[in-house]
């Protein structure tokens, strides 16, 4: 029913780790980068040679204990800035675990984070007061998210691929950039000793949320990927939707995904890949992912399926994968932190909250001390 996880296009079963790290992860990678998400150029992934700008550092932000600090970022030429919020602990002798958030543009329309030092979505006091530092990536430096008019004319695609007449069915596509620049705010990170790189979530809701899930599948630098209502082509399988879910061809309204992905409208069941793959992709590091129980356009039982199905690329490791009860007795409310893919389904409609939040830092701390 769905594709198989540990079985290669050729047919060997993966019983071990040194064969799924050498043969079935890079085919499961490439299955989704040329049907999916599609294939960065060379020129963004080599020679990038990474510069770093500190254009503001300024301690007791608004009145708060946050310690604020806003870099410019230059790799390969292209330059976007992100904000960092960090617990007033910060420091190089006391370095603290940090979330990278991609904020897209509906949420940037809404908060203003250099005027407000807080907001519903990046609730920066909460996560300073757990001891995290948090670094905002507006989406809209990296490429604006303009009512999916699918031109690449701007941004990262202007920069890296200036004709746009060159273009693949296979290339890059909208998320792989944004998970691109999530990558380049953790070379950042790398370099302040204040924060512990080794020990970098990246995180997003919704289109974000799938943003994170294709990076932490493609920057293994990243200890854990949260996915917050990230439904189709995120989370959420794309065959046996249970009767509910966003489908291939609604969500390809966008320009967030490369051009074989459209090939596939109206035929979700026969899509070579399946989303437990993508998740799979990230073990055996740390995963989260979040539904929203009135959010049945990004499934929320599909979501949890293909966290279910990913347990066999945990357990090649000796690691839990998801750890839910059956499917019946899913409760809302009710965190899941016992597995390596961490679970958990608010109440109320699609959205990123602070109950969300305090949940990932739970899991997150959890996990850091069984370490």
């Amino acid at each position: 029913m769905y594709p198989s996880l540990l079985d290669t296009l050729g047919g060997y079963h993966i019983e071990n780790t040194a064969d799924w790290e050498a043969l079935r992860r890079p085919e499961l990678m490439a299955l989704l980068e040329n049907t999916i998400y599609g294939v960065r150029p060379a020129e963004a992934e080599r020679n990038l040679h990474p510069t770093f700008k500190i254009l503001c550092d300024e301690t007791n932000f608004r009145g708060t204990p946050t310690h604020f600090v806003k870099v410019a970022i230059t790799a390969g030429g292209y330059t976007f800035a992100v904000r960092g919020f960090l617990p007033e602990q910060a420091s190089a002798d006391h370095p603290v675990p940090v979330f990278v958030y991609v904020m897209h543009e509906y949420q940037e329309d809404q908060f203003d984070l250099e005027e407000t030092p807080d907001c519903v979505n990046v609730p920066i006091q909460q996560i300073n007061a757990r001891g995290y530092a948090v670094f905002v990536m507006p989406t809209s430096q990296i490429y604006p998210d303009e009512e999916h008019k699918a031109d690449y004319r701007a941004g990262v695609f202007a920069h890296f691929q200036p004709d746009r007449s060159l273009r693949r069915d296979n290339d890059w596509a909208t998320i792989s950039a944004w998970a691109w620049g999530a990558s380049r705010v953790l070379d950042y990170l790398e370099t302040d000793p204040r924060v512990n790189a080794k020990e970098a979530a990246v995180v997003g809701h919704s289109r974000g949320g799938k943003t994170a899930l294709w990076c932490g599948a493609t920057d293994t630098r990243f200890a854990l990927s949260i996915s917050n209502a990230s439904g189709c082509s995120g989370a959420a399988m794309h065959r046996d939707k249970i009767k509910e879910g966003e489908t291939i061809r609604a969500i390809n309204r966008t320009d967030w995904f490369c051009g074989n992905y459209h090939k596939y409208n109206d035929l979700d069941n026969i899509l070579p890949c399946d989303q437990h793959m993508l998740i799979a992709a990230i073990a055996p590091r740390l995963c989260y992912v979040e539904s929203c129980s009135e959010d049945l356009w990004a499934a929320p039982a599909s979501e949890r399926l293909s966290c279910r199905l990913a347990g066999d690329a945990y357990a090649l490791y000796g690691k839990k994968g998801a750890v839910l009860p059956e499917e019946s007795a899913i409760a809302a409310d009710t965190p899941y932190h016992e597995g390596n893919i961490g679970y958990h389904m608010k109440s109320g409609p699609h959205c990123i909250l602070a109950y969300d939040w305090e949940q990932y830092m739970n899991f997150w701390d959890k996990k850091r001390a069984e370490q």
